[in-house]
């Protein structure tokens, strides 16, 4: 629809309320820098449950238009799961032949399957009773123990329905092959789990054709974020977070607004591939702005954008006076569009109704749903009720901006109950008129904005990015790995320059430090830790230089972590001979076993668990890999950093004979040092390094896979395994 024609239809309309409904979709990179393997599905799961059935939800109801906000991290993963080239452990091990899972992939798959809540598993009994028989919380002992109780057609039943109870419901219902399987409910063979991974690509396959189709109709406008979601005030400028916080500590300073600028204008050209032109619209991430934020956007191109009402407030230097739940105080304020005016051009900023916005998002998951879609259209009406006694000019325009996945995982049926009756409510009642923000700009006159408060929609500040110390250890990291990139030689070729270019604007995305800290925490926190500092690692490894030991290491210090299953009870001497057999041989060793979850996720050689222990004359190491460990030498390199943090490495590698075992210490650069250390490879690997050549002690363990100059994963990653000596083991004896 033209702007000229929207304005005709808009002016002769009878609305009292004009809508503004924004969907952000959003998923951070998941892909590991170095070996591309997607390490969490949310992307893929969102999309069967999520990205589809939003924008075909409005077909039923052809006058309610929305603008939905697709983040290009989130489209560049959906294009690679449609395209079947994603590699993810989750979607691996649901296609493995029942039949053919390991005990590692058994115990996996008990622990990953079930990652889902409870609406969600509602629908498929022989879900909840697979459920119920793992256990609602179990441990790895539990873990183990079950997965070695569960036969084949148990594990078949929970790689299928695992899958469809994330499907969206308008696809299961009118898509026979899947309403066939959803029908069956239970006893599903290998035939059916093909079948499903067909319909899986189909659905998926659907997403962006469903997108373009209906925005060349004009029935929503696509906006978009930066590129890999930064905190643009922040990235152009870390002293942006002392406008709320004047006396905030904060990391060095990091100032780039260019990079800031690019994150918008790559973010754009990927729309215009994607979808045939340039957006208009831009949801700076976290609806993060400031002046300095706002000039950036209207250099790039953009001409609207939106943040949270309490940045306006702080912009105006007034409150809205708000009283519970009830419409602000200053509706002629919050309802209408504003406008900054720049150097660089004018930029339009709607402001979200905080109230609103958040009652879908965090409070009628636990209502009726058509009593909560009643209660949002009762005070979108009651917006227009209250505009016209007060004989305010014009028609007020309610910003409605959330998330547009997240919430509905918690909702009756996937949300789809409760939208369905919100845009039926809007479609029905002529007084309320749903449009794009773009439609809604050009019938809606914006007030001047004399400037705009740097702020985001949590707090109107940017604490939760910056204001713990280990966000601020994130930033400091994310500098100096700024100026290596800064600093590259020239003679790099372009490649490994444009690669470390692109690890370091991921490793800028907001979500990384979003889990940093005391005030948001997930079961995936170490994950996206990980992440992070992988990314970081990936700048210097294509800038061909030495990632910093601070990366080898978790930025994590708000909860401890595990790292012993066992410590050492003895002394021992076990043989070499790379075979764990006898087993009383290790029995008094130390113990640590990987997280499965993460080594297969990372798609990484497995290392399924460190032992370690000595004598007074060496440390003894055996490392126990997924597969035989003399086979993975053959390909790869196993490295042992012993240190604090990381002074000295020993690197085991062998063709076809024995191991051979290279020695180096960190001064000034890794320097070959000779060494009296043996390596034995057969089953798993056996290490004996002499305690002599181990500066210090206690010293600090870590045991990683390395492939063509490449970390493929190192256990434990953050958090080191602490080796005593024999010298401290004698003094603890003592004491």
């Amino acid at each position: 629809m033209t702007t000229t024609s929207a304005r005709r239809r808009f002016l002769t309309s009878r609305a009292q309320v004009r809508v503004a409904l924004v969907w952000h979709m959003h998923q951070p990179s998941y892909r590991d820098p170095v070996h591309g393997a997607f390490v969490l599905p949310w992307v893929r799961l969102h999309a069967l449950r999520d990205y589809l059935g939003m924008v075909r939800l409005l077909e039923a109801t052809p006058r309610v238009h929305a603008t939905f906000n697709l983040v290009p991290s989130l489209l560049d993963q959906l294009e690679s799961y449609a395209r079947d080239e994603a590699r993810e452990g989750e979607l691996r091990v649901g296609l493995v032949p029942a039949a053919e899972l390991t005990p590692d992939e058994r115990v996996f798959a008990l622990r990953t399957l079930f990652l889902m809540s409870e609406p969600l598993m509602a629908p498929w009994p022989r879900l909840r009773e697979l459920r119920d028989r793992r256990g609602a919380q179990p441990d790895e002992a539990d873990l183990q123990r079950a997965a070695a109780g569960w036969g084949e057609q148990d594990l078949r039943d929970l790689q299928v329905l695992s899958k469809l109870a994330w499907f969206d419901r308008d696809w299961l219902a009118h898509d026979p092959a899947a309403r066939a399987l959803a029908a069956k409910g239970r006893g599903y063979d290998e035939g059916d789990k093909r079948l499903l991974r067909e319909r899986e690509l189909a659905l998926l396959r659907a997403i962006l054709p469903a997108y373009r189709e209906a925005a060349d109709r004009g029935r929503i406008e696509i906006a978009t974020s930066p590129y890999y979601h930064p905190i643009l005030p922040l990235v152009a400028d870390t002293e942006a977070h002392r406008e709320a916080h004047p006396h905030a500590p904060l990391p060095r300073r990091f100032r780039h607004p260019e990079d800031a600028l690019e994150q918008i204008a790559r973010a754009r050209a990927r729309h215009a591939d994607l979808f045939g032109g340039r957006p208009d619209g831009l949801w700076p991430s976290e609806g993060s702005v400031s002046d300095e934020v706002v000039e950036l956007a209207a250099r790039a191109g953009v001409r609207w954008m939106a943040s949270d009402e309490g940045v306006l407030e702080r912009s105006l230097g007034t409150s809205l006076e708000r009283h519970g739940e009830g419409g602000p105080g200053r509706p002629e304020l919050l309802y209408v569009p504003w406008v900054r005016r720049t150097a660089a051009g004018d930029v339009r900023i709607l402001f979200r109704d905080r109230t609103l916005s958040d009652l879908i998002g965090f409070v009628y998951s636990r209502w009726e749903p058509e009593a909560a879609a009643e209660d949002l259209l009762g005070r979108i009406r009651a917006v227009g009720k209250s505009w016209k006694a007060a004989r305010r000019p014009g028609v007020p325009l309610v910003p409605i901006i959330l998330d547009g996945e997240n919430a509905w995982e918690h909702f009756h049926e996937g949300g789809r109950v409760f939208l369905a009756a919100l845009y039926r409510g809007l479609q029905d009642d002529p007084a309320l008129e749903a449009l794009t923000v773009r439609e809604a700009l050009a019938v809606t006159p914006a007030r001047e904005l004399p400037r705009v408060f740097a702020g985001s929609w949590i707090d109107a500040d940017f604490k939760v990015w910056i204001g713990h110390a280990d966000d601020r250890r994130a930033w400091e990291a994310l500098g100096h790995a700024r100026d290596a990139l800064a600093s590259a030689p020239e003679g790099l070729p372009a490649p490994a320059r444009e690669r470390a270019w692109e690890a370091y604007r991921s490793a800028a995305g907001s979500d990384w430090c979003w889990w940093y800290g005391d005030d948001r925490s997930s079961a995936n926190d170490a994950d996206f830790d990980r992440l992070y500092r992988r990314h970081l690692e990936m700048v210097y490894r294509c800038l061909e230089r030495e990632p910093p030991s601070e990366l080898q290491r978790t930025f994590i210090t708000t909860h401890a972590h595990r790292v012993l299953d066992r410590a050492p009870s003895g002394p021992f001497v076990p043989t070499l001979d790379g075979r764990i057999a006898p087993e009383h041989e290790w029995a008094s060793a130390g113990a640590y076993r990987a997280p499965q979850a993460g080594s297969m996720a990372r798609g990484g050689a497995g290392i399924r668990a460190v032992r370690f222990g000595s004598d007074s004359q060496r440390l003894y190491l055996l490392v126990e890999t997924a597969g035989p460990a003399r086979a993975l030498l053959t390909s790869a390199e196993i490295r042992v950093d012993l240190g604090a943090p990381s002074a000295l490495r020993y690197r085991l590698a062998r063709s076809d004979g024995p191991v051979s075992v290279r020695c180096e210490r960190e001064r000034e650069g890794w320097r070959p040092q000779p060494t009296a250390a043996r390596g034995v490879a057969d089953e798993v690997l056996e290490v004996a390094i002499p305690w002599e050549e181990i500066a210090a002690a206690p010293a600090e363990l870590a045991v990683s896979v390395w492939q063509s100059d490449a970390e493929l994963e190192r256990h434990p990653d953050g958090a080191r395994i602490q080796v005593r000596g024999p010298g401290d083991q004698e003094e603890r004896d003592r004491a």
